[in-house]
């Protein structure tokens, strides 16, 4: 997923700023020296070229990408309309307290709110929906479920230079090997807790927070990884600073085997989309696309269409206005 922010004047990166970026984007919490060995930069450089992407509010903090299926949750992303600016108001406030919502977005088009769940079943799901929709009145709604995410980046390559010796990670660039069963206790998931919203707090920090040993910190993040249940340490980046906008496109398609893998591979493949993910619901795949403005923007629409046009039978389009809350891990997750 993304994270917007208010629109700022354009920063151009020079070659060196890119490729600390790119070592950032695959794991922003490996250590500055391997960094600068990567990019053949001294570390005093490179910490320095960083602490000027923070400052120009590129790099806004960290995120850590977690499965949470592996601890029985089930992703449900619902889009709506509310009937009145008062009752969206009161929805807005309800989701941004809810601990079971980690994600809230605010569009224009015909759904303004987009919200995520993170819950073990849909009894849950709509249990917890219904207190955050208690008494208010909306207008339309759409209900999906998360079945696979096809594709998941941080910044497209279809945004990065051609530079010498530049390589870029396509699709979902975990750090783990496949998973394995593995038993977790309560300190696994404060751990994963307290990863979600700063992937690069330290070991020293979540050895005092948690009363536990920098060498169990140590072999508790490598069993988490291992076992997949840490997927990628990201940047949070804020898109505007490069001149970028994010809007989301919601699919619904026509039963059409032998087109739908063609579709996925496109999607997977192209350079401007930057999260898509299959889903069960009145649509079939939900697709945020990042681009210079909305020229860029239809060029890829007509593009998809011109493409599968027999395959697509409608889509909506939403235009992302802000982003107010956004985490990999809902606060509300625990062990069963």
């Amino acid at each position: 997923m993304r994270v917007l922010a208010p629109k700022s004047p354009e920063l151009m990166l020079e070659t060196k700023d890119w490729r600390i970026l790119q070592e950032l984007l695959s794991n922003i919490r490996q250590p500055l020296s391997k960094v600068a060995k990567h990019i053949l930069l001294s570390r005093q450089s490179v910490e320095y070229r960083l602490a000027q992407l923070q400052q120009s509010n590129l790099i806004t903090g960290s995120r850590t990408v977690i499965d949470v299926r592996k601890l029985g949750y089930q992703s449900y992303h619902v889009f709506l309309e509310m009937h009145a600016p008062l009752q969206e108001k009161e929805l807005l406030e309800r989701a941004l307290n809810a601990p079971f919502v980690n994600a809230l977005i605010i569009y224009s088009g015909k759904y303004n709110i987009e919200l995520s769940l993170q819950c073990r079943s849909e009894e849950e799901f709509l249990s917890s929906y219904q207190q955050l929709t208690s008494h208010l009145d909306v207008r339309n709604e759409v209900i999906l479920t998360l079945l696979a995410t096809l594709r998941s980046e941080v910044l497209p390559f279809g945004y990065f230079p051609n530079l010498k010796g530049f390589k870029l990670s396509y699709g979902l660039d975990k750090i783990s090997k496949p998973s394995l069963p593995l038993s977790l206790d309560s300190t696994d998931v404060s751990i994963l807790h307290l990863l979600a919203d700063d992937a690069q707090i330290s070991k020293s920090s979540l050895a005092q927070k948690l009363k536990i040993s920098k060498d169990t910190v140590s072999y508790r993040l490598q069993k988490l990884e291992r076992h997949g249940y840490i997927l990628q340490y990201r940047p949070a980046l804020n898109y505007a600073v490069l001149g970028l906008s994010i809007n989301s496109i919601l699919f619904k398609v026509n039963s059409l085997p032998s087109q739908i893998g063609q579709f996925e591979g496109f999607l997977q493949s192209h350079g401007k989309v930057l999260w898509v993910t299959k889903t069960f619901g009145y649509y079939n795949y939900l697709a945020y696309v990042i681009t210079r403005d909305l020229e860029e923007f239809h060029e890829v629409i007509n593009e998809v269409k011109e493409k599968f046009e027999n395959l697509i039978k409608t889509y909506e389009i939403l235009f992302a206005y802000k982003e107010l809350k956004y985490s990999f891990m809902a606060k509300s997750v625990k062990l069963r």
